[in-house]
């Protein structure tokens, strides 16, 4: 690289002329020569500063066009320094590898929690190159950027939904959770409520007991289909107060309570998730509770936004 500075713009490139054929011709000495394809330019400027359009510096004797952005040692560069382009470039490229990695993270069965952590340290890797050089310039808009792949593959770690809130614990020293167990702690799975909320039931009733409300809730802590899971849950939990955030100071107890509480969810879930595959696969079921997959799901979804009464 060579990097000179001037007090006005023509004087600058001169500077930059001059210093870069001194460059050109060390390197020549040494049997070497410049890629004029692969030379870049970029003039730094401050606020205010707009570059001129079709603006050049001579290398070699060839004109070299002078760019708004260079990449420079995996960095994308910029005349305001704030890497407003080294993050756009950067966050598509997190998102392919975190999918990628998703795809080797089923929710159901795969790692464990702490293989899930050492591919999450991949995508943070990537993610974090260079940073003591843009650790000041991270702007709101610049991690808005960083947290969409970071929160790919942090759903895969957790076996979560992608409309999971933000929200997790960190400082408990075991247990982990299981794809069943998220969906009972934040709600979002196999339950009326959820499903009627994302337009695949007709309505939040709970087809096990009949109640108008199918939530979590209702089937950790209500439901009678599941009175015998649940009367071995508050055995050993030591506790009849199901309410989530019981539960949760229980799980954080003991690694013995927190296995007990995802024992329940896996035995209940799976008979619920079971249930629910048996009433999409049915002749007769409604064409909104059929089973989709993929894009067919998004579309119908666009189409279909008023539900019949």
């Amino acid at each position: 690289m060579v990097a000179v500075r001037g007090k006005e713009l023509g004087e600058t490139l001169r500077r930059a002329a001059v210093a870069t054929e001194m460059t050109i011709g060390r390197i020549r000495l040494l049997g070497l020569r410049v890629a004029l394809p692969k030379t870049e330019a970029i003039v730094f400027g401050g606020k205010g500063w707009c570059l001129p359009a079709n603006l050049t510096i001579q290398v070699d004797r060839e004109p070299v066009q002078v760019k708004a952005n260079i990449k420079y040692l995996g960095l994308v560069l910029d005349r305001k320094w704030d890497f407003r382009e080294h993050f756009i470039r950067l966050a598509p490229r997190i998102v392919g590898a975190a999918s990628a990695l998703g795809r080797l993270l089923p929710n159901v069965g795969g790692p464990r929690a702490p293989c899930r952590r050492l591919f999450a340290g991949v995508v943070r890797s990537m993610a974090l190159y260079g940073a003591p050089i843009w650790a000041d310039r991270l702007s709101s808009e610049n991690k808005s950027l960083l947290r969409r792949p970071q929160r790919v593959v942090a759903l895969r770690i957790i076996r979560g939904y992608s409309t999971v809130s933000h929200a997790e614990w960190l400082k408990r020293k075991h247990g982990a959770l299981s794809y069943r167990a998220t969906q009972v702690m934040t709600g979002h799975g196999c339950f009326g409520h959820y499903l009627h909320n994302i337009k695949r039931e007709l309505g939040p009733q709970c087809h096990e007991c009949g109640d108008p409300d199918d939530s979590a809730q209702h089937t950790l802590e209500v439901c009678s289909r599941w009175d015998e899971e649940r009367r071995t849950l508050t055995a050993a939990i030591w506790t009849t107060d199901l309410s989530l955030h019981s539960v949760v100071a229980a799980m954080l107890g003991s690694e013995r309570k927190w296995k007990a509480v995802v024992s329940f969810c896996e035995e209940v879930i799976s008979q619920k998730e079971a249930a629910e595959r048996e009433r999409e696969d049915a002749a007769d079921a409604h064409p909104l509770r059929q089973r989709r997959r993929g894009r067919r799901r998004a579309q119908f979804a666009a189409v279909n936004r008023v539900l019949p009464r």
